[in-house]
């Protein structure tokens, strides 16, 4: 194929996914409210500003994420509205002094625009970088276009673009972090490492989980050390492995440079540089990881060739390595899918999340129903558990073509880039979930965004390796391959819109769901209540209040409901962890004897007045139940 048009076709074919993105992205922008985003618009990110303004540097620390990304992207909204916290009415005869929450709602969707743009708009704007990237990492337009068009495609990606949260920066420089790094990998270009390192910066700035890049970092050594063809890479001595973890001390350098500069807390107190790190290495690890650092530095050091002996072993092994990885995988993915289809009978994830969710707050906590297993036992079962949302975010493309690619390792017929690819993104996503498995944190799928980029790239490869063993490397099968990843994931978002994030694939049966709706849907509820005669003066009671910025009624501010002094119409109540004992209403009246909050929980199940089913599974979803007087 000339190179002139096969680039022009692989523009043409990004441009296309590009707009399908910032469309599907655009669509609804306005129209909801998640949980925690009142807290970014109306506190957090207007307090960075005015620590800056004010130089009150320990202010700058706004939260424990850190999410200081959002305060400098959407803090763009402060331009047009300076004083957005005046969206919700305080005053005490409106709110009855303070028993009902009151929204001016005319306010409500220019400042979620407002807030939101600028993010949408930054992620369409990386997708440009990340093309170029990735053609610099790969020198192959082609394994460039499906990397970026199997991640800006994704359902999920286009949902947490459009939301006012961390995680929506740390997908974007978290994926230009990798892709800078397989850059440089590559090229060698010290560019590519300076931005690696940027973005770096950036991405723990948006999150502390971020840190985890470095561990991706040194896999990615390791794998291009072990699967490299030594003809095509340099010596691998100690000197190049000196060179390496100069490398990554240098990104690491340049990271933690923009983070304090950007975060100037830290020079208050320093200990919010390290809060991050310390999240994912405890002290056992430490010394275990110090102690092992301390022998290989010593053998390195008074017998110099013992690293050429040892990468020589791996490279003849190397075969023996990717099976072993690929197994682990298939011993991971294999029970998730046979015990979902078999109706979670051996684990029941399902209960095992809404058990954990019910606490306040969060703890890693299943109540009884792993109570008779023993350690092994219940771990093994937690550690699926962690997979299982990721899993079933996936497209099912993607996730098929890495599920061949995994087993195609067997033959060891593999390239060496394919090789290395499959190592070190499935080696990561192993010790990634086994992380958050002793780290006691019940992943779910917006804390596993950082996965999302890394999948990309290996479900690319693994398209080319399918196209090499059907011997159609050629430029027709070329365009129907990206006309196959673009139209599916055209069906994807199209058939979960406007509802993105809440996606899950189609082999997840329809009973069961890997999402709670976390305030999706509220804003049709409250179009249910606004149509309704005399909607102003409707009273409601909700399990999440972000249905009260669309809702042109009352809605009441408490849990705890005195029915001498008010008398709900309507309760709203959405899936939200265990709904048996978080997020219920409790009548205060000590003569009470009427119907308490059980019976309209009970009740809703199949006697409502509105529901909306999201992604069609009855278990994620915002009913309507009206009061019984």
């Amino acid at each position: 194929m000339n190179l002139k048009n096969e680039k022009a076709i692989v523009v043409i074919f990004f441009l296309a996914s590009v707009i399908l993105f910032f469309a599907f992205g655009l669509y609804h922008l306005t129209k909801f409210e998640t949980t925690d985003e009142h807290l970014w618009k109306y506190g957090r990110i207007k307090q960075y500003w005015q620590a800056i303004e004010n130089k009150d540097w320990k202010k700058t620390y706004i939260n424990d994420k850190p999410g200081v990304t959002i305060a400098l992207f959407s803090g763009s909204a402060l331009l047009f509205e300076p004083n957005p916290e005046t969206h919700k009415i305080v005053d005490p005869i409106a709110t009855q002094g303070g028993l009902f929450t009151l929204f001016d709602t005319s306010k409500t969707e220019l400042i979620n625009l407002l807030f939101r743009l600028p993010i949408l708009l930054l992620s369409v704007l990386s997708l440009p970088l990340l093309l170029w990237l990735a053609f610099k990492a790969f020198d192959f337009w082609w394994l460039a276009l499906f990397s970026v068009m199997f991640l800006s495609l994704n359902p999920v990606i286009v949902g947490i673009s459009q939301i006012i949260n961390p995680d929506s920066f740390l997908w974007i420089f978290a994926s230009l972090s990798i892709f800078s790094f397989l850059a440089f990998q590559n090229k060698r270009e010290k560019k590519f490492l300076i931005l690696a390192g940027i973005f770096s910066g950036f991405s723990i700035l948006s999150k502390y989980t971020a840190v985890t890049l470095f561990l991706f970092y040194l896999l990615a050594i390791l794998a291009k050390i072990i699967f490299d063809d030594p003809k095509n890479s340099p010596k691998t001595d100690y000197k190049f492995l000196g060179k390496e973890f100069l490398n990554v001390a240098l990104i690491f350098a340049i990271a933690i440079a923009i983070f304090s500069v950007l975060l100037p807390a830290v020079f208050v107190k320093p200990e919010y540089l390290l809060k991050g790190i310390s999240q994912f290495i405890n002290k056992d690890n430490f010394l275990i990881g110090a102690f092992l650092v301390f022998i290989l530095g010593a053998i390195i050091f008074f017998k110099k060739n013992i690293f050429e002996q040892l990468v020589g072993f791996l490279r003849k092994k190397r075969s023996v390595i990717i099976i072993l990885v690929s197994l682990m995988f298939f011993l991971v993915i294999i029970p998730i899918f046979l015990n979902v289809w078999s109706g979670q009978k051996a684990i029941p994830f399902d209960l095992l999340r809404d058990a954990a969710y019910a606490n306040e707050p969060k703890e890693f906590n299943f109540g009884k129903l792993l109570a008779n297993d023993g350690v092994i036992e219940k771990n093994i079962k937690l550690l699926l558990m962690e997979f299982y949302p990721f899993v079933f975010s996936l497209t099912p493309l993607g996730l098929l073509l890495v599920i061949f690619l995994s087993y195609r390792s067997f033959s060891g017929k593999l390239t060496n880039r394919t090789f290395s690819v499959l190592f070190f993104t499935l080696s990561f996503f192993l010790i990634y979930f086994t992380a958050t498995l002793f780290t006691k944190v019940v992943t779910n799928v917006r804390y596993s965004i950082i996965l999302y980029p890394l999948f990309s790239i290996l479900s690319a490869v693994a398209l080319i390796e399918f196209l090499e063993v059907l011997k159609s490397k050629n430029k027709k099968i070329l365009i129907l391959s990206a006309c196959l990843i673009f139209f599916t994931s055209f069906y994807s978002l199209w058939s979960i819109r406007p509802f993105y994030f809440s996606y899950a694939n189609s082999m997840l049966p329809k009973k069961f769901t890997i999402n709670n709706s976390w305030g999706h849907g509220s804003y049709e509820a409250a179009q249910y209540l606004n149509s309704l005669p005399d909607a102003q003066n409707k009273i409601i009671w909700s399990n999440t209040a972000t249905i009260c910025q669309f809702f042109h009624g009352k809605c009441l501010n408490s849990r705890k409901i005195d029915l001498n002094i008010v008398r709900p119409d309507y309760f709203v109540i959405s899936k939200r962890g265990d709904l048996k004992v978080k997020k219920r209403f409790v009548f205060t009246n000590p003569d009470f004897t009427g119907k308490d909050s059980g019976y309209y929980f009970e009740k809703m199940k199949t006697d409502y007045e509105w529901a909306l089913f999201i992604d069609g599974r009855p278990d994620n979803f915002v009913k309507i139940i009206k009061f019984e007087n």
